[in-house]
């Protein structure tokens, strides 16, 4: 125990104590495996997978700490030490270089990390089944760390009526993305949109029409031949 009698500081009870922090407020759709209710989401999996490879590749030799921060629309792991692969590669999969091996070997004993090379493309389509925006993997050499954001998004921040929406909006980080993008490119085709984002066109639709019926996008003209307005700028701020 530590000084206080809470807890041993060692990483695996650090992510023992994060990981569950994190994967409780990820999307759980029922579902049921025989009689039993099926808690586990491939989105958890991933979770699990992330917090896994920011110790396994940690370089502790470095100043720097493992850092978890839980923000209501993504989540921000930070982890001192630089990349072994780039960043393509590692997108890619198919290949690992675990600065910590053992610790690897460690944590895949009990049940944590996925096979070699496996891991950020089953967080890639983690994400992609939801049609979350595509997690961004972030080398910040001037600092010693590399910083994985993973978006997320709750559908609570959509109506269910087909009136308009008057109530004021707490926008998500996608949809602040998605008019920052159309207040610098009016002439921004959706196609366009996805290939930035890396959102799925029935994503990017339904995030448009929701923002225009909020009132802060608006389409002037045809669609062919007309273009994006962003009504307010106040989601800037």
């Amino acid at each position: 125990m530590t000084y206080d009698w809470t807890w041993e500081n060692n990483l695996f009870n650090f992510i023992r104590m994060v990981i569950p922090k994190l994967t409780r407020d990820l999307p759980h759709p029922f579902s049921m495996d025989g009689v039993v209710r099926k808690d586990d989401t491939l989105q958890a999996k991933a979770v699990r997978e992330a917090v896994t490879n920011m110790v396994i590749h940690s370089d502790f030799m470095v100043n720097g700490v493992l850092k978890v921060e839980k923000y209501d629309d993504c989540f921000v792991l930070t982890n001192p030490g630089l990349l072994k692969l780039p960043i393509e590669q590692i997108y890619k999969g198919g290949e690992s270089k675990a600065r910590n091996q053992r610790m690897q070997n460690m944590f895949r004993m009990i049940g944590y990390g996925e096979n070699l090379g496996s891991g950020f493309p089953l967080i890639l389509n983690a994400w992609n089944e939801k049609h979350w925006i595509k997690p961004e993997l972030q080398e910040q050499p001037e600092l010693m760390q590399v910083k994985l954001i993973l978006h997320i998004q709750n559908d609570v921040s959509y109506s269910s009526s087909n009136d308009p929406i008057n109530d004021p909006i707490n926008l998500t980080e996608r949809q602040k993305l998605i008019l920052q993008m159309f207040s610098d490119d009016k002439n921004l085709s959706r196609e366009r949109l996805c290939e930035k984002t890396g959102l799925s066109d029935a994503t990017a639709k339904r995030e448009i029409a929701f923002l225009k019926k909020a009132g802060y996008l608006e389409r002037v003209g045809s669609l062919k031949t007309g273009h994006w307005i962003v009504v307010s700028n106040h989601f800037l701020l």
